[in-house]
């Protein structure tokens, strides 16, 4: 049996205290999840969570990489196989809240949201992971333009946050109003927007 090192046993142990507090706040709020809440979630003591995590905030600096890492992982695995500009809307509906993992993964991420304002390192690390976000999105635009795939005359970086916004009002309002949206409708609206992107030919 293979014995993992002390840096892989952290590793683990900081990944299982990430779901616990990923599932209460995701089921109570950001406010109510207490190191103490998270503790009796796994069977332990709060002195075996601060081994790990010196306080809640770097918790949730924790969580806030872990939630952006995991839709960025979704997108990356969905896009393996597939080429052009189909990239693009296999990429969003990949990440939309449609399974319970990512509901639970939007419903974290929007309790951030609410959180943040007077929590001056979450607002920085939040700022910081959406621009690594949106670099990653405009690069494979750029990768689409080089194709000829989609318009030359377009600016990029416009685009890249104009594919957030949507993405975010989206997510937000499936969660709000689960049955606001069909697949097909989710379809259209992704390829209605990707067709916005098109060259012109005239």
């Amino acid at each position: 049996m293979t014995k993992l090192s002390v840096e892989e046993k952290q590793s683990d142990r900081r990944s299982q205290v990430a779901l616990a507090a990923m599932k209460l706040i995701a089921e109570q709020g950001l406010q109510k999840t207490s190191l103490r809440a998270i503790a009796h979630e796994l069977g332990c003591t709060t002195g075996v969570l601060t081994h790990y995590f010196r306080n809640k905030d770097e918790l949730l600096l924790f969580l806030l990489e872990v939630v952006m890492e995991r839709l960025a992982e979704k997108m990356a695995i969905t896009v393996q196989d597939v080429e052009g500009i189909d990239r693009l809307t296999v990429m969003m509906l990949a990440v939309f809240p449609t399974t319970d993992e990512l509901k639970q993964i939007w419903r974290v991420w929007l309790a951030f949201v609410g959180y943040m304002p007077g929590h001056v390192g979450l607002m920085e690390e939040h700022k910081t992971l959406y621009q690594e976000f949106k670099t990653s999105l405009k690069n494979e635009l750029t990768a689409l333009v080089e194709t000829g795939a989609i318009a030359t005359d377009l600016d990029l970086d416009f685009e890249a946050a104009a594919w957030i916004a949507l993405m975010d009002g989206i997510g937000v309002n499936m969660l709000a109003a689960p049955q606001t949206y069909s697949d097909k409708q989710l379809k259209m609206m992704i390829n209605r927007h990707v067709r916005s992107l098109l060259p012109n030919i005239e």
